[in-house]
């Protein structure tokens, strides 16, 4: 895949799992991404969970997004930078209406914006379990 099919793929799947690291203990969990392109992959979490707690003390990450219909399993690994910015909170908001009320009850400094960087994915079907892995730089 070419770093512009796996953007389209990612915005197309949006779920992905996200790992990161708490001390030597791993964790998991689902996430939606909010945006991937030429800028970068954006994704959001809120500042009073864990989450945020890991990226901040090892900004070291990896997501994984999967789409079962194609068996397309593609892989992202890199760091976080935080992204401290009122107006791409104000488009997050738009796009996750969900969090429209907590906005509102909270304010938009409790939204906490990342883009990964230094980024490289690696793509796996079950055509491709075996062979060597191939790095594509984002």
């Amino acid at each position: 895949m070419t770093k512009e099919e796996i953007f389209e793929f990612i915005n197309k799947t949006r779920m992905f799992s996200l790992a990161t690291v708490d001390g030597s203990q791993p964790h998991v969990r689902n996430m939606m991404l909010y945006k991937a392109d030429e800028n970068g992959i954006i994704f959001v979490t809120g500042k009073y969970k864990d989450i945020y707690k890991q990226l901040q003390a090892n900004p070291a990450m990896e997501m994984c997004f999967f789409n079962q219909e194609n068996g397309l399993q593609v892989r992202i690994e890199g760091s976080v930078e935080l992204l401290d910015d009122l107006d791409l909170k104000k488009q997050v908001v738009e796009v996750f209406t969900f969090l429209k009320p907590f906005v509102e009850s909270k304010g938009y400094e409790v939204l906490i914006c990342y883009r990964v960087k230094n980024a490289k994915a690696v793509c796996w079907t079950m055509k491709t379990n075996f062979e060597p892995k191939e790095y594509i730089d984002l």
